[in-house]
């Protein structure tokens, strides 16, 4: 996934000083999470310019495009991952990895995110998910 960043500006202005303030004060509340920073004018004491940071995710894959609506899969949720097992047949809960038909070598970790393959499948219908019980 890309991210870009861009500088943003918001411009407060008033009549009072409490108007000011309270603008000023609900304008850098709204913005907290952006990293606004107040610049405040010479001339007018009730004029302030707030610039801050917006940031867009650009998806790059069809993984980065499901993220962005919420759906977070990794490669233990996946039908094709198969986790090392001990000899007892019971998971082995110490290997982190685990084989893969779509991985590149063969094995991925339980944690790393589903491949396009998967995402692919899911849009053609051909792999579904289901709620456990």
């Amino acid at each position: 996934m890309k991210c870009e960043s861009f500088k943003q500006y918001a411009i407060v202005k008033a009549d009072s000083a409490a108007e000011f303030t309270d603008l000023l004060n609900a304008e850098m509340k709204r913005l907290s999470k952006k990293y606004p920073v107040p610049s405040f004018s010479d001339s007018d004491p009730f004029y302030a310019r707030i610039s801050y940071t917006e940031s867009v995710r650009i998806p790059e894959t069809l993984a980065d495009e499901y993220e962005l609506e919420g759906v977070k899969l990794r490669c233990k949720d996946c039908p094709f991952f198969e986790p090392i097992r001990r000899a007892d047949g019971k998971e082995d809960g110490r290997c982190k990895k685990g084989d893969c038909e779509h991985a590149k070598y063969g094995m991925t970790f339980r944690t790393s995110k589903m491949c396009d393959v998967v995402f692919e499948m899911l849009n053609e219908g051909k792999v579904k998910l289901c709620l456990a019980d």
